[in-house]
């Protein structure tokens, strides 16, 4: 009966996923029943406001609207239903949302659709009806998660050798219990009473009103579905209010599931949890997690898995606090996710090296212990540092793709690389040494140092057209794999010519260009939205070390961003894991850093825990002694920093080593994607504005960064200043990975030789070969080797290359390098076209930024004073923020006497195109207060723009 409107149970349906976040964003008080399962029928709505009210107290008033919503909506649903059911909405949502994921295919449960009333169902079990729900299918995430975490638990519990038998097929199964705990209409009972030989025992505990509609379900479908299926001799229903494990002379969890349920203690069993901790009291959580650990630590055979709260002892996301519980009840964590700041927590838990334990841990490959979603997996790195047989996240790939910016790529998003008959290879340089960087006609990377075999010049000056990457000099060809598939010239010789010398036809010399670029080839990888250069031998290349995800965590929206840095790569990783200076420096400067507290008047109560998981190593950062984490910074060797929350929000500084003195990061933030970010990144243009506000506030942030590194690194290598002199708070962490990048050095040059640096200065260093036949390397001084070597190594110490381009700009700050008719030479590769490098884009935007706060702020309000002349762009970027004061001391001198150092974030990012005629407007319209004609300056302090 498709004629309801289905809007009803769409809004129910998209609730559902808002019931476990908003337990925990907004908790609410403690219940004497399971809170939210209740009676929510038409006649709840119609009861006395004071009752509405006394709810209302308990639970946030989003809860109590849309339990109102939904109840309303499943009275219409079910009006026409032969057996109502009077039960929460809750655990109806639940049942329609799994027919509809059936429906779609995104899980196997064809008994939901079974239990729905037949005049209504159609709405989720056509595919006419379930196309009404395309707009909230993202909302049903929450729910597909679990049911696929609790179908894993059941498969790796019933496959262990305790239920399963021997190894051996012919081995007849075992008898065992699942006990289910709060599922609601789940339909685990029916879908498994064949399987396992039908030994399997299940118990389902929920509220007294739950069990009775429950029973109701299992009648029908017993009479109408399956006669023959014996519904009480393997399946108990346990009416059963958890809170009343609380009480003083509350039940045992324990005997009550042996008395109401017959739980046979001695067999092998699964307690299952899902989502039905949220509702009950503390002390009864207390008691009953006290007996269920005491039990299935005294046992070989019996296991916990939970989708469910782990509060009060444990309220963070980190697996290392789950893993740390767990093991104080003699038990070990198999498996673990977390959701919403660890106000869910997916897991699996054994008794430690039992039988089940090993079962489950070789499925799942054991727990690794990060702080972070995102883990390490080259934990040998921790203990051995090195620099080399390491992946280097070199690019995005929208990068390869020839999109310029993350605005441009999120813009063009789902769209694959740009169309065109040829475009640009990537250009980017790992240590000092080139790379080019292709997709070849299959779409799959292609990575070589940056320099022809035939000549030496920079591939990245070519082309790539249809998958094949072409030497702009003479038109040689390398596809697939990067092997040569052309060479134009093979066409004027005949194979009597003097000059082919490789043998038969052209395919012999072109396999002997293949075979001679071979050492030039890099193992290069497509991962998780980056794009990694594997330093090190080409065949040892190991996939299996690349950094990962933990899959199952909740999904989240990624915004990428570029930075480039004119400093070496070491002090970007200690800036980046420096806590202290995110509040004095930064001090609440853009509104993501504002809103987690880190402001300056909030550092003295900054307290700071050292850490050391499998991954790396860190700072757990929190306010006070008895506060909740706030934040984590972690060290990923050799050159990544991460840093995380308890919400689940995650950055990741992929910190690339470009050459000595110049540094590219590239930003990863994970954002994540709960109800709301969901709703507000499906409508049309939210993720390009998200990227470009994200964007702005990175670039503010380096900026604030940059100067002060720029500075640093002066003091110390020029000056011969101590990297550290006296420390500080926080400053173990920065000293733990100075001893790290040390110890990584002395095995560098250990191995290859008293000052040898992993920045290469010579392309054949890394190819694993002599180089091909024919010239031989030289320079404009001769060619002689040990002259070669010595000029080179002089040049190497001078930090000065022996041939450089012109350094040309183009009117964006954006690098060309060598300009030239056909293609520009940058030898500087990749140009450094982000800020902080190039902060003019930024910088005109704060100009722009100033106008707007001027004109509708009403800010500033001095008389405007004409000026002779108009200062160009980049002076006119030198003037203090507007919350300075200043004072002129004559008409050619200006002083400022510093009141605020709050930097003024952009309200209106704009493209530089659009700015001109703007920035010039503010310019004219700014007293000489702020500006001074650079013909008449003879002195001005410059205070930075951000």
């Amino acid at each position: 009966m498709l004629s309801h409107p289905p809007i009803l149970l769409s809004l129910s349906l998209l609730f559902s996923s808002f019931d476990a976040f908003r337990a925990f964003v907004i908790p609410s008080q403690q219940k004497s029943s399971h809170a939210a399962n209740k009676d929510l029928s038409l006649s709840a709505i119609k009861s006395d406001l004071s009752s509405e009210t006394s709810e209302a107290a308990d639970q946030n008033i989003f809860g109590v609207l849309s339990d109102k919503a939904t109840g309303l909506a499943f009275d219409v649903l079910h009006a026409f239903d032969d057996d109502p059911i009077q039960d929460s909405s809750k655990n109806l949502r639940v049942l329609w949302v799994r027919a509809l994921l059936n429906q779609r295919g995104l899980i196997d449960d064809p008994i939901a659709a079974k239990f729905l009333p037949p005049t209504t169902r159609g709405l989720v079990t056509t595919k006419t009806g379930a196309s009404l729900f395309n707009p909230i299918i993202q909302f049903t995430e929450w729910i597909q998660a679990r049911t696929d975490f609790i179908e894993d638990a059941v498969g790796y519990f019933l496959g262990s050798p305790e239920c399963s038998g021997d190894e051996d097929a012919n081995s007849s199964p075992k008898e065992c219990n699942i006990v289910l705990f709060g599922a609601g209409y789940d339909t685990r009972a029916i879908r498994y009473r064949n399987a396992h030989g039908s030994k399997i025992n299940f118990i389902e505990v929920d509220l007294p009103e739950v069990t009775e509609g429950k029973r109701k379900l299992y009648e029908k479908f017993q009479k109408t579905q399956d006669p023959d299926w014996k519904l009480g001799e393997r399946h108990n229903l346990v009416p059963l209010d958890l809170n009343s494990c609380g009480d003083e002379e509350g039940v045992g969890l324990l005997d009550t599931l042996k008395k109401v349920g017959g739980l046979n203690k001695d067999l092998p069993t699964l307690f299952v949890w899902e989502a039905v901790l949220f509702y009950v009291n503390e002390d009864a959580v207390r008691n009953i997690m006290t007996e269920l650990t005491d039990f299935t630590s005294s046992r070989t055979n019996s296991m916990l898995c939970f989708t469910d709260s782990l509060k009060p002892f444990v309220d963070v996301p980190f697996s290392n606090e789950v893993s740390s519980f767990f093991k104080s009840k003699k038990l070990e964590l198999l498996q673990h996710r977390s959701r919403w700041g660890g106000a869910v927590h997916f897991c699996l838990i054994g008794k430690k090296k039992s039988a089940i334990a090993k079962h489950i841990s070789s499925r799942v490959g054991g727990i690794v212990n990060s702080y972070t979603p995102t883990q390490a997996n080259n934990p040998k790195l921790l203990k051995e540092p090195s620099f080399e047989n390491v992946w280097y996240a070199v690019a995005y790939p929208w990068q390869i793709d020839g999109y310029e910016t993350p605005l441009d790529a999120a813009l063009n998003k789902h769209k694959g690389p740009k169309p065109s008959a040829s475009s640009k290879p990537f250009a980017t340089r790992l240590w000092g040494e080139p790379i080019v960087i292709y997709r070849d006609d299959d779409k799959k990377l292609v990575a070589m140092a940056d320099s022809c075999p035939h000549r030496s010049v920079p591939l990245s000056m070519g082309r790539v057209e249809d998958g094949e990457l072409v030497c702009m000099y003479h038109g040689w060809r390398f596809g697939k794999s990067g092997q040569c598939v052309d060479v134009p010239t093979l066409k004027t010789t005949t194979p009597d010519d003097e000059q082919v010398k490789y043998g038969e036809g052209s395919s012999r010399f072109l396999k002997t260009v293949t075979n001679a670029n071979c050492g030039n080839h890099r193992a290069i990888v497509e991962h998780e939205g980056l794009v990694y250069v594997w330093r090190g031998h080409l065949l040892e290349a190991d996939t299996s070390l690349l950094p990962t995800r933990r899959k199952g965590d909740m999904e989240t929206v990624p915004i990428d961003t570029v930075l480039d840095y004119a400093v070496d790569y070491s002090y970007i990783v200690e800036n980046n894991l420096d806590s202290p200076h995110l509040f004095y420096l930064h001090d609440g400067s853009v509104p993501p850093i504002e809103s987690i507290g880190m402001k300056n008047v909030n550092l003295p109560k900054l307290r700071l825990q050292a850490f050391t998981d499998d991954c790396g190593m860190g700072h757990l950062g929190k306010f006070g002694n008895k506060g909740r984490p706030k934040k984590l910074i972690r060290f990923d060797p050799p050159n990544i920093v991460r840093h995380g929350g308890v919400s689940g929000f995650e950055e990741e500084f992929h910190i690339c080593p470009i050459a000595p003195g110049r540094s590219r990061v590239l930003l990863r933030q994970h954002l994540p994607r709960g109800p709301i970010l969901s709703t507000l990144t499906n409508l049309p243009g939210m993720v390009p504005m998200l990227t470009l506000l994200v964007n702005n506030w990175n670039y503010h942030i380096a900026l604030e960064d940059s100067c002060v590194m720029q500075g640093q690194a002066n003091r110390i290598e020029d000056w011969g200043m101590p990297r550290m002199g006296v420390g500080g708070l926080g400053d173990d962490l920065i000293k733990r990975f100075w001893g790290w990048r040390a110890k990584a050095h002395k095995k560098y040059q250990d191995k290859h030789g008293e000052f040898a640096s992993p920045y290469l200065n010579n392309l054949l260093q890394n190819s694993g070969s002599k180089g091909p036949s024919g010239i031989p390397t030289g320079t404009s001084f001769g060619d002689a080797p040990h002259l070669v070597e010595k000029v080179r190594h002089q040049a190497k110490l001078q930090n000065r290359p022996l041939v450089t381009d012109e350094g040309n700009k183009d009117w964006k700050g954006q690098t060309i390098g060598t300009w030239g008719i056909k293609e520009n030479y940058l030898q500087e590769t990749p140009a450094a076209n982000f800020p902080p490098i190039n902060y003019r884009s930024y910088a005109k935007l704060l100009v722009f930024d100033d106008l707007v706060k001027d004109t509708l702020l009403k800010q500033d309000k001095e008389p405007e004073e004409t000026i002779d002349k108009l200062p160009a762009l980049d002076e006119a970027i030198l003037r203090p923020p507007p919350n300075t004061k200043t004072t002129t001391a004559s008409k050619t001198r200006i002083t400022h006497e510093e009141t605020s150092m709050t930097p003024q974030t952009p309200i209106l990012p704009m493209d530089p195109h659009d700015l001109e005629p703007i920035v010039s407007a503010a310019i004219l319209s700014d007293s000489k207060s702020r500006l001074t004609s650079p013909s008449n300056t003879t002195e001005t302090t410059a205070v930075p723009f951000v």
